[in-house]
């Protein structure tokens, strides 16, 4: 090639090319570094380099004459202070791996929620570990999420608070590490929708062995559970009576006023393991809600040479409000109709021997319910009716309750309520 045709068009081409790919390769290579650190400690390398570009280029053009060396020279000592701060960033600054990050954490649990109900109540994690939360809304059209709380009453701060899901959808929650112990969670839009999640590792005590119970000829084989305190603890339930549904179901005493655990329905023959939270040192009452003539006592007790925490002993009842006495007793049964996301009585009373609700849902494919709580909290469920699809009508059969003023709602549109008076 001659020397002019080199000088007037191969070199004008190919200086200010080679130049854009060597730019362009020390910019991707910076690049990789500032992405590999935290971003305080990114843009701190940014600026080191920068100033050494300004530092060295004015250095160069002090010079009478600029020469390829010169430049040359600039680029050496820029890469090289490049190179040095990308060092030190890197060893110093690189951000530490999460177990949540996208790699995905080691455990992941599935949860469904279906019914106004989440399945399973009980999630069992790793302590000290993050984890995820398959989470699967079936309830069509309506929204439901988890939060997760340290204590029992589920209020304050939540630990996680995830996303509505409307249903039907899926997503997952990515949570953090939590320490041994147990966990409580619910939906935020149906807080009556509950569970717990145990956390167990490094030496923590899981739930215990749990003890077994069998029901058989419309009896069960026990009149007395016994169960730890405040260890959550399962139940291996039997249920020999074939074609025939019976549960297990926990109450505070036999008013019934105030549950602490229902086990789903099973229908014999069959076995199905139900996972029961811990309680306070107490004596409770257990029954099949099926066949309530099937019952017993649950007795928590301390563990020997502990100190469980609560008295002994049966907690007094639900305080409810008195209604005025001296007016007639109220009927036994009492009719209520939903239409227009609204019910047709704001308030209505019941015996406190137990009474009848004749609910009729006028609204064509919308889910209705009737729920009674001891106050607006929503947060002690006395009664649950099943959902009704409208337009459809139905009976619901209401348990003694002790005499008081309570609320209720619809589970769906909690916004549709009202108060019930016992007496």
């Amino acid at each position: 090639m001659r020397k002019e045709t080199r000088e007037r068009l191969v070199l004008p081409i190919l200086v200010p090319v080679g130049a854009l790919v060597v730019i362009l390769g020390v910019l991707w290579g910076f690049s990789r570094i500032l992405l590999s650190v935290t971003a305080d400690a990114a843009t701190g390398t940014a600026l080191a380099v920068a100033l050494a570009i300004v530092v060295f280029a004015g250095i160069a053009a002090s010079r009478p004459q600029v020469r390829f060396s010169a430049v040359a020279a600039m680029a050496g000592a820029v890469a090289g202070v490049a190179m040095l701060a990308g060092g030190i960033a890197l060893v110093a600054f690189a951000p530490e791996s999460e177990g949540a990050g996208p790699q995905g954490p080691a455990v992941t649990v599935s949860l469904v929620a279906k019914g106004l109900q989440f399945d399973p109540t009980k999630l069992s994690v790793p302590a000290g570990a993050p984890f995820a939360i398959a989470f699967d809304n079936l309830d069509a059209t309506i929204q439901h999420d988890v939060q997760i709380f340290d204590n029992p009453d589920r209020t304050g701060t939540p630990l996680f608070d995830g996303a509505l899901v409307t249903g039907v959808g899926k997503t997952t929650y990515m949570v953090g590490a939590l320490k041994a112990g147990t966990y409580y969670f619910h939906c935020v839009v149906h807080p009556t929708m509950t569970g717990t999640i145990v956390a167990a590792g490094g030496g923590s005590p899981g739930p215990s062995e749990g003890v077994a119970v069998v029901a058989k000829g419309l009896q069960f084989d026990t009149s007395e559970i016994d169960l730890p305190a405040d260890t959550p603890t399962s139940i291996t339930f039997t249920n020999d009576d074939a074609g025939i549904q019976h549960n297990i179901a926990i109450y505070q005493d036999d008013s019934l006023a105030k549950v602490l655990f229902t086990g789903d329905l099973i229908t014999g023959v069959a076995t199905a393991t139900y996972d029961v939270p811990g309680l306070p040192v107490g004596t409770y009452f257990f029954h099949c809600d099926v066949h309530p003539t099937m019952s017993g006592s649950v007795v928590v007790k301390a563990a020997p040479g502990g100190g469980a925490g609560g008295g002994g002993g049966v907690p007094g009842p639900i305080p409810g409000t008195p209604p005025p006495g001296g007016g007639p007793q109220p009927s036994g049964s009492v009719s209520i109709t939903a239409s227009g996301l609204q019910f047709d009585k704001s308030s209505f009373s019941l015996p406190a021997a137990g009474g009848k609700i004749s609910f009729t849902n006028n609204d064509a494919g919308t889910q209705h319910n009737i729920a009674i709580y001891t106050d607006a909290s929503a947060a002690d469920n006395l009664f649950r009716g099943d959902l009704v699809t409208g337009v459809a009508t139905v009976t619901y059969t209401v348990p003694s309750i002790p005499p008081g003023t309570y609320y209720f709602q619809c589970d769906v549109h909690p916004t549709m309520n009202g108060s019930v008076t016992i007496a």
